[in-house]
């Protein structure tokens, strides 16, 4: 499973082809359950991942470097698709 989903990732796509929940439990059932689960550092090293979060997304809005394509949807606006971030004590600090 963690093969096909490497592979069919397309990093030279400007959007990528992103994971869903279900590839990610697919492949976080092939790891020690106890493992800690990190991600990386804004500037550099690893972080813990404190939780999920559910939000509204807009999809495939911004096309500036440096920015992600999507974005939070703001409030009254409705999103295109409703996604998960992983929320970390890093992204807390910064209240993103």
């Amino acid at each position: 499973m963690l093969d096909f989903l490497d592979g069919r990732l397309d990093l030279q796509s400007p959007h990528g082809t992103g994971l869903t929940v279900g590839d990610v439990i697919a492949m976080l059932e092939t790891f020690d359950s106890s493992a800690p689960f990190l991600v990386a550092g804004e500037y550099g090293g690893l972080e813990e991942v404190l939780g999920l979060r559910k939000i509204n997304v807009m999809l495939n809005v911004n096309d500036a470097d440096g920015f992600g394509p999507h974005e939070i949807a703001g409030p009254g606006e409705r999103g295109d698709q409703v996604a998960v971030t992983l929320r970390t004590a890093g992204a807390i600090r910064g209240n993103t």
